[in-house]
This record gives structure tokens, sequence and C-alpha cells, in this order.
């Protein structure tokens, strides 16, 4: 194979060319504009990873911003209403009782039980209502598909404690204090203990 060097270049005329500085601009005119990159999404300031910062942005906006154990405090204090369609899953509709330490939602079917019926049953049966009414929540979220975290059963027990030592320590004289603060003590670890023992999780 015979190798050939290239011609030299033949140079070009300026008055042969028609892209003189005006036909330039023309044809710039013409040529359609670049399309501009849209705005960059606020997300995309903030971490790389946009869609997963939206998912967890729509899961906090369904729960009104809450955790989920201010999510379980606000439903037992009535700050917020039952979901909608709790009575259609767990077949009755909360109580709202307005008591000395303020508003709490109430399982009206519950109770306080105690094995063998020992101690203030009667007495706490009000704390009662309620933390059965939390423990339906949790029940409710479990069978619609969404448990909560353990900070929600936590916050039940929560509530349950503070309500049951309120009883105890609205009594008037010192032995009847110092008897249902005792039975409260008993109370709120034995449902503790279940609670832990039960991982947390759905009653």
């Amino acid at each position: 194979m015979e190798l050939r060097a290239d011609p030299a270049p033949r140079p070009v005329s300026l008055a042969a060319n028609p892209a003189t500085p005006k036909a330039a601009e023309a044809a710039a005119a013409k040529a359609p504009a670049a399309p501009a990159r849209p705005a960059a999404d606020a997300f995309e300031h903030r971490a790389p990873n946009a869609v997963a910062l939206r998912s967890g942005a729509v899961a906090k906006v369904s729960t009104g911003e809450r955790d989920a154990g201010q999510l379980m405090r606000d439903y037992l204090t009535g700050a917020i209403p039952p979901p909608a369609d709790f009575e259609k899953v767990m077949g009755y509709t909360p109580r709202r009782v307005e008591t000395a330490h303020g508003t709490r939602m109430q399982d009206p079917f519950g109770s306080a039980s105690a094995p063998g019926g020992i101690g203030p049953t009667k007495e706490f049966d009000p704390a009662a209502k309620t933390h059965d009414y939390g423990y339906d929540l949790l029940r409710y979220y479990g069978r619609t598909g969404q448990p909560l975290p353990p900070e929600a059963r936590k916050a039940a027990d929560s509530v349950f404690r503070q309500d049951i030592f309120n009883y105890a320590n609205d009594q008037g004289g010192f032995f009847d204090r110092w008897k249902y603060r005792g039975w409260a003590q008993v109370y709120a670890t034995a449902v503790e203990l279940n609670s832990w023992r039960q991982g947390y999780g759905v009653p």
C-alpha cells in the first residue's frame, strides 16, 4: 500500500463564505434554544437521595409529624381523633371522658384485671380503659399493615402508670396514698414487664 501525503488545505475566501457576521447572527437567531434544565428539587440540595426523603416526609405528614410515642399520647388524651376506620376494624368507638388530670379516651368495654382479682381493680378501672384503647390502637395498626414501633407501646404503658399514680396521689389520707402508690407500682411494673417480654410489639 502506498502512503500519500494529504494535499495542503486550500485557502478559504472570505468573499465566498456566506457566514458573515450578519449571516452568523441570523443563523443563531433561527437555531432553537437549548431546553432549560428544570430547577433542582429542594430535596436535592439537602441530600442526594431525594426519593427517600420524599417518602419519609409523606410518612411523617401522615401521622401529623409526630413520633410514635407522641402519636400514642395524642390518641389517648384526645388531642387527635381515632383513625377513620377504627370502629370498622376494631368493633367499637372510643369514649371521651374528662378527668381531674385532663381528657382521656377509653375503650368502653375495657377493664382492670389482675390474677385472682387482687388489688384495687375498681379504682384503677378508668386508667385501664384508656390503656386498653392504647393496646387496641396497636392492634389496629398491626391489622392494617403498618405496625407502630416500640415507642408507641411504651407510651401507652407510661400513660397508664401516670394515671394510676395520679389516682394514688389524689387520695386525702396518708395511709390511702401510701397504699394506692404501692398497688400502682405493682400494676405498672407488671404491665411494663409484660410489654418487655413481648418485645414491645402488638399485644
